[in-house]
Parts: structure tokens; sequence; C-alpha cells
């Protein structure tokens, strides 16, 4: 029931972390005519903010003919408007017209349809691009690699980096970064590890994130003692880890049961000059309450704010969920109304996973309380919300207020749909109430028919 760890900067070792790369970014940076070789357009902005083919078409009335900078401008929009079939139509367009596209042209599109799940007809265009006597360069293996390795075509992606080779394109770190984080997520850190020797032999240099991606790798797969030996591999080359790297470390340690290494890593981090952050804190008051230190939890959020750092509702949410499955309701209850008199809003999230606990402890009053104070505290309950409630009142023998939730409540919330029911019927039966299921099943259909003639 509890928040799930926040992980967006470990996430960030993902290509979207490679995005403003010069060398992939479809090399954007380094065509500067992307800004934008139209100075008519530049003193009339909402020209520019037409639809792509009808500003074409209103650039031909005007006299100014589109070049390929023009075209690539707009077919870069569609793209990441999703309009990947226009966009085409675009290219299609410019070729018929005499404009020759040119390597940006395909690595903008390429990009589109990888970004979509279209990595076949990716495929396709880069084979017509090269029948046309276009050769594809870096950027555009860099970015079919990445889709093959997001799509879980890893063996792909790797065939892709030997036929960059052939074809006399040298990967670069970006190309390497992009294969080693795929095979680490994957599993595969052997294959990842050989990479990285690989990279280092054609003489070049990892850099932070090839590391990082190595490291959530490793220690996803509880290859923890491996991951502490590259952090020190790393500081050997003159690779100073960041707060990240620490991050993902304890997050390792955490998940694997070793909290006071966790604890001694986050002492290392603070001796080395590298300030925790929230996420720091974050991990190690999930990692405390899930293995029963609840004081210790608590003293770290306390050490947190000491330190100028405010908690956020993921750690008040890991708190009251600890706190809880310590058997202390009470005094999760009251974390719930200090968090709010310190001007930290609760979630949904939050407010579920009390309920969930008083519910299972019997005290569905308590809950229904709760519940009702979501809605104007600005907190719309949700489908989880009702799911709770729902097999707490039915286990408590509570049917008619199960009636008046389905009938009252809920469709205050969102709209029932057929998962809500079957899941509240289901219950019954599962608590010896057939017949009132039976019952409960004749009124929902009842009121439905009465919904459907209104």
């Amino acid at each position: 029931m509890a928040h799930a760890l926040p992980l967006t900067p470990f996430s960030s070792l993902s290509i979207s972390a490679y995005q403003s790369h010069s060398q992939f970014s479809h090399s954007h940076a380094s065509h500067h005519s992307l800004g934008y070789s139209i100075p008519q357009f530049k003193s009339q902005p909402h020209k520019i903010n037409k639809k792509p083919m009808v500003l074409v078409h209103s650039m031909k009335s005007e006299g100014h003919m589109p070049d390929v900078v023009t075209y690539n401008i707009h077919i870069d929009r569609l793209c990441k408007r999703g309009e990947i079939k226009r966009a085409m139509e675009l290219l299609h367009s410019m070729k018929s017209k005499g404009h020759e596209p040119n390597v940006v042209t395909y690595n903008i599109l390429i990009g589109g349809l990888c970004k979509h799940g279209d990595i076949e007809k990716a495929m396709v265009l880069v084979h017509s691009m090269k029948s046309e006597g276009h050769k594809p360069d870096v950027v555009t293996y860099n970015i079919l690699i990445d889709g093959q390795c997001k799509h879980g075509e890893i063996e792909r992606a790797t065939e892709l980096l030997h036929s960059m080779k052939s074809e006399g394109h040298e990967p670069n770190v970006v190309t390497y970064n992009i294969l080693i984080d795929g095979l680490g997520k994957h599993g595969d850190i052997e294959s990842a590890m050989v990479l990285l020797h690989s990279m280092k032999s054609e003489g070049l240099e990892p850099n932070i994130m090839t590391y990082k991606s190595l490291l959530v790798g490793q220690c996803k797969h509880g290859e923890i003692e491996r991951a502490m030996e590259l952090l020190q591999g790393m500081k050997s080359e003159g690779h100073e880890p960041d707060v990240v790297t620490y991050n993902i470390l304890i997050d390792g340690q955490c998940k694997h049961g070793e909290i006071e290494k966790a604890m001694e890593l986050m002492h290392s981090m603070k001796s080395e000059g590298i300030e925790p952050n929230v996420v720091t804190y974050s991990i190690l008051i999930d990692g405390q309450c899930k293995h029963g230190e609840i004081e210790k939890a608590m003293e770290l959020m306390r050490s947190m704010k000491s330190e100028g750092i405010e908690p956020d509702v993921v750690i008040y949410s890991s708190l009251i969920d600890g706190l809880c499955k310590h058997g202390d309701i009470e005094r999760a209850m009251e974390l719930l109304h200090s968090m709010k008199s310190e001007g930290h809003e609760p979630d949904v999230v939050t407010y579920n996973i009390l309920m969930d606990h008083l519910c299972k402890h019997g005290d569905i009053e308590k809950a229904m309380v709760l519940v009702h104070s979501m809605k104007p505290e600005g907190h719309m309950p949700d489908v989880v919300t009702c799911n709770i409630l729902i097999d707490g009142l039915c286990k408590n023998g509570e049917i008619e207020k199960v009636k008046e939730l389905v009938h009252s409540m809920i469709p205050e919330w969102y709209e029932p749909n057929a998962v809500t029911y079957s899941n509240l019927i289901v219950n019954l039966c599962n608590n010896g109430e057939t017949a009132k299921a039976k019952e409960l099943l004749y009124s929902v259909i009842s009121s439905m028919i009465l919904k459907v003639k209104a």
C-alpha cells in the first residue's frame, strides 16, 4: 500500500537523461539553421504557430520558398505531437517538390517512429535513406539502439552497434551508455561490463552516466558487492560520485536488507562533502520502516529537518505505513495531523494507507470519518479507496453501509464500473453472503435500468 520509492533521479539514467547531449538529440544544437532561417517569420510569431502544412502553403503564397530547414522544423513538430503519419506525408511532399531531405530530416522521423514504438518502420526508413544515398550518422544509430533497448530488443541493439562499426561509424560515449543502460535493466550485467571494457579499449572515457547505469543494474539484480567495488573503481579513475550515485547504492543496500550499510554510505557521502537530499532520506526512512525500525525512521526525519531538508508526502506516507504495520495506528493518525499542521498536504495514497490499516483492525468508523474528510480538503477518493472500504465493510458485515457506499458516495467520486461491482460481489460471496450478493446485484441492475430510462 505504501508509496513507491521516489526513483525519479534513478529513472533519469534512462535515455531521457541523454536527450540534452548534443550528439544525441538529432544534433539540433549543431544545426543552427533550426534557429530558424526564416527571418520574415521572426517578426510574425503568430505565423510560426500555424499548422505545419498551412504554414508551408502560406510561405509559398507570400513568395518565400520553404527549404529543408523549414521542412525539418515542421516534421519535428508533427513528430513531437505524435502525428507521425502526417510527418511522413510531409517528407514525401518535400521530395515531390524537389527538396532533398538530409540526415537531420531522417533522424527526426526515425526518432519519432521509435518513440511511438514503430521500430520496424524506423528500420525501413533507414534502408530507404541509404538507398537514396543518405548515410546514417552516429545520431541515427544512437536513436535506433535506444529504440531497440526500450522495447527489450537488446540483441538487435547490440547487432546495430556492430553494423555501425562495420559501416565506418565510430560509436561514442552516448552509444555505449544507451547499450550499457539497456543491458543493465535486462539483467545482463556481464555483457554491460564487457561493453565498459570495450569502450575503454577504444579510447572512449566512460562518464558518470556510464557508471550510474551500471550501478543501477548491479543493485537491481542483487550484485551489491560488485556495485561497491565499481564505486571504488570510478573514484580511482577520477570520477567523483554525486548524490544520485550514492542514492542508487543506498537504495540497493536497503532493498537487500542491509540498512546499517546503507546508513554507513550516507555517513561516507557526508564525509566527502556530498549532502544527502530528500530522496536519500526517503530511501533510508522507507528502509527502516520496512525492517520495523520505526524509532530510527522517526529519528531520521528529525535529522533531515535539522539539516533544513523538508520531508515530503512520500516520507510521511512511509512513516504512517510503518507505524500502522507496527500496530501504532493512533500515532499514525497523529502524524497525519502533524504533516497537515506543518503545511504538508497528504495525498490519496496517504489516506488509503491509513484507511486500509483502520479497516484491517476493524475500525470502520474511523475509516469512514477519514474518507468523508478527504473531499472538503480537496482530495478525491479513488478506486483503491473504494476497494479498501468495500472490503472492510463486507468483512465487518455492514452490508447496508456497502449499499450506501455504492449508490450514494462512489458516484460522487467517480463513475463506478464493472470492476467495482465485480469486486464487491466477489467480496460478499467470499464472506458467505451469497444471498446479499444477489440482492446487491439486482439492486445495481435496477439502478442502471432507471438511469437508462431517465
